[in-house]
């Protein structure tokens, strides 16, 4: 049930919507992140845990011209636990641009269709385009795009007629939110998706990147992955560090992909008869944990590994606790408790990180301030199992 939150200054903050993905990223007081959003009728019910998000998000963000304002709102993929509530949070708050993958613009076959708040956005993305190709050196608040990675779809006409900057490509990072540069206090730098993705299923397709928040000296990495699963993860980071880009890859807080899927890192190879564990992923993640990092994920608390469950998974749960120190694996409906589930705030101060406060008695802005520090691990490749066929 909802009660009186406040948005940190700076920092972000992990909602208990359920298993779905709701992230609010804080640039600074005024400026406003919102990647996914999962708002459901059952959020509306009393006994549930899950927040009114829509309703938080009405109350708490920065206001401009008398109105909830959200600087960017970034969709990882559309499926229906990253966009559910969109119509709504469209009418009720302005959203200066869009940052969405091409994917959005494609047609589906019958067993892919879109969602109603994934038709919304869909519409609205192509209202923004239509805007910008019409006035492109003049766009407004309010209209802006940005669409992130390839695809053959963006060489038709009415795609190739958006200036380059309304597109963005993987192995670049921008500071620019809304048409402001927010260099020195904010960066993103994108992972994927790759060149050939387009053809993978929507999962496989997600927005993935490192957003990196700055104060100070002091950073919060975080990297945001979507649903991908194995394949897809592990070439993230072969890809990255190919390229010597390896500070893209750190991290304080990983959002555990697909709310801690099992497919993160077991998966089926061409000559397995069976989903494996596969533990370079697991050394990759470690790799680039910094010192204190915290893996969330963003799900009920019924960790299970029955056959046909959907996560979140218990043997994925187990693997992330393996590469972190002790409570630091963390559930936004158990935090502070399983009863009272209050959103997870990760503050960022001068001095530090303010961690998510473990007391079950603490609220979710309690923190304690702890200094980061640099990556652990060995600066080897890690190992990857003979047999995957990618």
């Amino acid at each position: 049930m909802s009660e009186h939150f406040e948005l940190p200054n700076q920092g972000v903050v992990f909602w208990p919507i359920g298993t779905g993905d709701s992230t609010t990223i804080m640039v600074d007081e005024d400026t406003a992140v919102q990647v996914d959003l999962r708002h459901t009728a059952k959020s509306e019910e009393d006994d549930t845990g899950e927040w009114f998000i829509i309703d938080e998000l009405v109350k708490t963000l920065p206001q401009r011209n008398d109105r909830p304002f959200l600087s960017v709102f970034a969709l990882t993929h559309p499926d229906q636990d990253h966009i559910q509530g969109f119509g709504e949070l469209l009418k009720q708050v302005d959203i200066g641009e869009l940052w969405h993958t091409p994917r959005v613009f494609r047609h589906f076959e019958e067993n892919e269709t879109l969602c109603d708040d994934a038709v919304t956005f869909r519409n609205e993305a192509e209202r923004r385009r239509k805007a910008i190709v019409k006035d492109p050196d003049n766009i407004k608040s309010g209209d802006r795009l940005l669409i992130i990675g390839h695809d053959d779809i963006l060489k038709e006409d009415k795609y190739a007629a958006l200036p380059d900057s309304c597109k963005m490509t993987p192995g670049k990072d921008t500071s620019l939110l809304n048409g402001e540069d927010y260099a020195g206090s904010f960066v993103a730098f994108i992972h994927a998706p790759f060149s050939d993705d387009q053809a993978k299923d929507r999962n496989n397709t997600s927005l993935a990147m490192q957003v990196v928040l700055s104060s100070g000296s002091t950073k919060l990495e975080a990297l945001l992955l979507g649903d991908r699963e194995y394949p897809t993860i592990k070439r993230i980071f072969e890809t990255t560090e190919e390229h010597e880009n390896e500070e893209y890859l750190f991290w304080d807080i990983l959002l555990a992909p697909h709310h801690c899927s099992k497919c993160v890192m077991y998966f089926k190879g061409e000559d397995e008869e069976d989903a494996t564990f596969k533990k370079g992923i697991m050394d990759y993640f470690e790799k680039y944990a910094k010192d204190d990092a915290s893996i969330v994920a963003s799900a009920k608390s019924e960790f299970t590994d029955k056959k046909g469950d959907n996560p979140p998974h218990q043997k994925a749960r187990e693997k992330y606790e393996e590469i972190i120190d002790s409570g630091k694996f963390l559930c936004t409906h158990e935090h502070p408790d399983k009863d009272d589930p209050k959103p997870m705030v990760f503050k960022l101060e001068d001095s530090g990180i303010g961690y998510p406060s473990s007391d079950k008695k603490g609220s979710a802005s309690e923190a304690v301030t702890a200094a980061t520090a640099g990556a652990r691990g060995k600066p080897e490749p890690p190992p990857e199992q003979v047999g995957f066929g990618c």
